[in-house]
C-alpha cells in the first residue's frame, strides 16, 4: 500500500513539473545562455557612458523638422548598426506650464494641438536596442534632444530643463551608449543636421546688440552737446546784437548827458541774473531729456532675434507678430539715431526766440 502511494506522490510530482515547463502556459524561451543573459540585461540595465552637447543661437523649428530629425536618426541606426528602435517619446511644454507626452512616433506625425498655447519647449527620447559586431548580444542606446525656444521661467519645472536658459534659444543633444565610436558618430550627424536650423545674424545686428547702452550713452551725449552749442551760439549772438545796438548810439553825434542816461538805461534793464537763469534752466532740461533719450536709444539698439518653437496655431500666429514686431523696432531704432539731433535744433531755435521775445 505504501508503494503505491509513493508511486503516485512521484506520478503527479512529474506531471506537475511537465507542466511548469510547457510553452503554452505563458513561459518564455530566451535563446541565451546563462552568460548571455548576464551580458544582455547588463547592457539592458547597466549603467551607459554619456555624450552631451550644446548648440545655442536664434531658430525657427516646425514639426515637420522633428519628424524629419526623426527619420534621419532612425534611418542611420537601421541601416548602419541594425538597430530596433524600442520606443520614441516626445514631450511638448507649453507657455501655460502644461505639457504633453507622445509615445509614439504616428502620434506625433499625427499631432494637432487644438488649445490656444505656444509651445515653448520639446523633448525627444529615443530608445534603441543595438547589436554591435564586437558583443554577443544586443544593448540598449538612448538619444535625447531638448529644445527650449523661449528663457522665460514660466515652462513647467523639469530636471532636463535648466534653470538659466540664453536669451536667444538653447538645444541640448544626450546620448547614452555603450560604444564609444557609435556615441561619437551619432552625435556629429545630430549636431551638423540641428545647426542647419540656425539662423545667421548680420554684421550691423550684432553690433547693435552687443554695444546697444553705448549706443544710447553716445545718442544722449550727442543731443546734449548740441544743446549746449545752440545755448552758446544764441547766447553769444544776444551779447553781440546789445552790444551792437550800444555801439550804433553811441557813434550818433549826440551830447554826452544823453549818451550817459542811455548806458545807465542799458544796464539797467539789461537783466543778466534772468539770461544765467534762462540758461541755467535750459541745461537742467537738456540733460534730463538726454537721460530719456539714452534710455530710448538703448532700448531700441537692444532688438535680439528671437528662436521659435512652431508646433501649434498659437506658436504660429505668435512668431508672425513677433517678427513684425522686431522689424518695427529696427525701423524705431533708425529713426532715434536722427531724432535727437532734430530735438537738439528745435530746442535751440525755440530758446531763441523765448530770448528774442524778453
Amino acid at each position: 500500500m505504501s508503494e503505491e502511494k509513493d508511486s503516485s506522490i512521484k506520478k503527479d510530482y512529474k506531471i506537475s513539473k511537465e507542466d511548469d515547463f510547457n510553452p503554452s502556459k505563458g513561459y518564455l524561451a530566451l535563446p541565451f545562455d546563462h552568460d548571455q543573459f548576464k551580458e544582455f540585461l547588463k547592457g539592458l540595465l547597466g549603467t551607459p557612458q554619456t555624450i552631451q552637447k550644446k548648440i545655442k543661437g536664434t531658430f525657427e523649428i516646425y514639426l515637420s523638422d522633428l519628424q524629419n530629425i526623426h527619420y534621419l536618426i532612425n534611418q542611420r541606426v537601421t541601416q548602419q548598426n541594425k538597430g530596433s528602435l524600442i520606443q520614441l517619446k516626445t514631450q511638448i511644454y507649453y507657455s501655460d506650464e502644461s505639457s504633453v507626452i507622445l509615445s509614439t512616433f504616428d502620434e506625433l506625425l499625427s499631432y494637432n494641438e487644438i488649445k490656444p498655447v505656444i509651445s515653448e519647449a520639446v523633448k525627444m527620447t529615443w530608445s534603441y536596442l543595438i547589436q554591435f559586431n564586437d558583443k554577443n548580444v544586443p544593448e540598449k542606446q538612448e538619444i535625447q534632444i531638448l529644445i527650449i525656444s523661449t528663457p522665460q521661467s514660466n515652462i513647467i519645472e523639469d530636471d532636463d530643463i535648466p534653470t538659466y536658459l540664453p536669451i536667444h534659444g538653447q538645444i541640448g543633444i544626450e546620448i547614452k551608449h555603450t560604444a564609444r565610436s557609435w556615441g561619437s558618430d551619432i552625435e556629429s550627424l545630430i549636431t551638423n543636421n540641428l545647426k542647419n536650423y540656425l539662423k545667421s545674424t548680420k554684421k550691423i545686428d550684432k553690433f547693435r546688440n552687443k554695444w546697444s547702452i553705448q549706443i544710447g550713452v553716445i545718442i544722449g551725449f550727442l543731443f546734449l552737446l548740441i544743446s549746449i552749442i545752440g545755448l552758446y551760439i544764441n547766447t553769444s549772438t544776444n551779447v553781440e546784437n546789445e552790444l551792437k545796438k550800444v555801439e550804433n548810439f553811441l557813434s550818433k553825434n549826440i551830447n554826452l548827458n544823453d549818451k550817459l542816461d542811455y548806458m545807465l538805461t542799458f544796464i539797467i534793464n539789461y537783466n543778466q541774473n534772468l539770461i544765467f537763469l534762462n540758461s541755467a534752466s535750459f541745461i537742467i532740461i537738456s540733460i534730463v531729456f538726454s537721460i530719456i533719450i539714452t534710455i530710448w536709444v538703448s532700448t531700441l539698439a537692444e532688438n535680439i532675434p528671437k528662436s521659435f518653437l512652431i508646433l501649434t496655431k498659437k506658436a504660429k500666429e505668435n512668431h508672425e507678430e513677433q517678427i513684425k514686431k522686431s522689424e518695427r523696432k529696427a525701423v524705431k531704432f533708425w529713426f532715434s539715431l536722427i531724432f535727437p539731433i532734430i530735438c537738439g535744433i528745435i530746442s535751440n531755435y525755440i530758446y531763441a526766440l523765448l530770448n528774442a521775445s524778453n
